[in-house]
């Protein structure tokens, strides 16, 4: 009878730590996903702002020309297995390169866009009138097989370019 009980209460201590080993991944996971994520806004806000000119700009690929740069953020859509965090990534790189800032800024997308507007807040017709720039994403990041997977899903503000004159 003693064996049967300590058998139950070994059972749910286990049980406890396991659900509490796996609540701390799965914080670690948002924390590690929110932290890129602001380092990612920062760039973006920074590069965005100080923009003169726009070559390209697609759902997935923006080219900006800054008075020291020329900046280019690339979205590489890679879906993950079932199960498994997706596996899109952010990329920014700089000519002439600046190694103080990171290649590859977001993993784990799910879902990615460049939004552009006029100064109107309209949609461009060209790369001449585009005047704001938003970015949205989705991340996943963890195993669902472990109950450790964290989302996010992130919509920066509309960032203007303050150093390209807008057309009226």
């Amino acid at each position: 009878m003693a064996t049967l009980i300590t058998s139950f209460v070994f059972a749910g201590v286990l049980s406890a730590y396991i659900f509490l080993g796996r609540g701390l991944v799965r914080q670690g996971n948002e924390e590690e996903m929110e932290s890129r994520s602001r380092t990612t806004l920062f760039y973006f806000t920074k590069d965005v702002s100080a923009a003169t000119a726009i070559s390209t700009y697609t759902a997935s690929q923006i080219v900006l020309t800054t008075p020291s740069a020329t900046v280019t953020y690339t979205y590489n859509a890679a879906p993950g297995s079932p199960g498994i965090a997706p596996s899109g990534t952010l990329a920014r790189t700089q000519v002439p390169a600046n190694q103080s800032i990171p290649t590859s800024l977001l993993t784990h997308l799910s879902t990615f866009a460049f939004n552009y507007f006029t100064i109107s807040g309209t949609a461009p017709s060209s790369a001449a009138t585009v005047k704001q720039i938003q970015m949205t994403y989705a991340a996943i990041n963890g195993s669902s097989f472990g109950g450790a997977q964290a989302h996010i899903t992130v919509a920066s503000p509309r960032v203007i370019m303050k150093n390209k004159p807008s057309l009226k």
